[in-house]
């Protein structure tokens, strides 16, 4: 077995179990700073103020948890703080001994804890408010998973449930005040996930532990012989393309918010064309 069969096995093993959060980070990052870009300085950091109040706990809970998940002590934390020098509308201070491996793995999974806790939050509300159009997706979604669709497929059935979600208000069986807070909590989160240069800085410490970690398992799994390494890429690749369907309502509620800093966008561009 040569070493590239190592080196591909490696690779998979990392992109399969990290991929898909650290990508919703991103792009929720990503769309978030176009958001802010189309609606302007002033109006976009009024909305963000604003939707921190609830977006802004959530995410620094995401962190708080996994701190206490991995063992680290938490000095501080400020859930909200929407008028300070710094920019910053909340954090949480840790320490960890740099000598424990545990530790340094945690730094991982903490410095990405917003991207769960935000998911958490969404999907419960989604099951709380809108459970006939979540389950009609997850069923959808967990057969074309199985088949071995790919991303584009799962991604254009999730944004099917933008449709889903609005005729569902027509449904008398939750109040209709329940599913406007749902929706706006929804919307309120997702505008929170995305990642600080702080939270990769954080993350990014508790990457060389978890590469050595991914080589030794490539390693064991590729003496194992060929029937285990595609036993685990197979299994791996089923459990990132459920955790991506998984977080299809973030993306969702990311879209919508692009949307809305790109209709602001163009009706500011209608009128000053006037």
């Amino acid at each position: 077995m040569n070493v590239m069969t190592y080196v591909l096995l490696f690779f998979q093993i990392f992109a399969l179990t990290l991929g898909v959060p650290v990508i919703c980070g991103l792009v929720v990052g990503i769309c978030d700073q176009l958001f802010n870009l189309l609606m302007g300085r002033g109006l976009g950091r009024g909305i963000i103020v604003t939707t921190s109040l609830i977006g802004t706990p959530v995410h620094e809970l995401g962190h708080a948890v996994m701190c206490l998940i991995f063992a680290h002590k938490i000095d501080d934390v400020s859930l909200w703080r929407p008028f300070n020098n710094d920019g910053n509308l909340g954090f949480v201070t840790h320490r960890y001994n740099p000598k424990n491996l545990y530790h340094q793995l945690g730094n991982i999974l903490i410095g990405i804890g917003p991207v769960f806790s935000g998911l958490c939050v969404i999907l419960l509300c989604m099951v709380l408010a809108f459970p006939e159009t979540l389950r009609g997706y997850l069923d959808t979604a967990a057969v074309m998973v199985q088949n071995g669709e790919g991303a584009g497929a799962l991604l254009w059935e999730g944004f099917g449930m933008i449709p889903g979600i609005f005729t569902e208000w027509q449904d008398g069986a939750i109040p209709l005040w329940g599913r406007i807070i749902a929706l706006t909590v929804m919307l309120c989160v997702s505008l929170h996930i995305s990642l600080s240069p702080a939270d990769i800085k954080g993350a990014l410490g508790g990457l060389p532990v978890y590469l050595a970690l991914t080589l030794i398992a490539a390693v064991v799994i590729s003496l194992l012989g060929d029937t285990a390494m595609t036993a685990t890429v197979n299994a791996l690749t089923l459990f990132s393309a459920a955790a991506f369907a998984l977080f299809m309502p973030v993306f969702i509620c990311a879209a919508l918010w692009l949307v809305l800093g790109l209709a602001v966008f163009l009706i500011r561009k209608l009128f000053r064309m006037k």
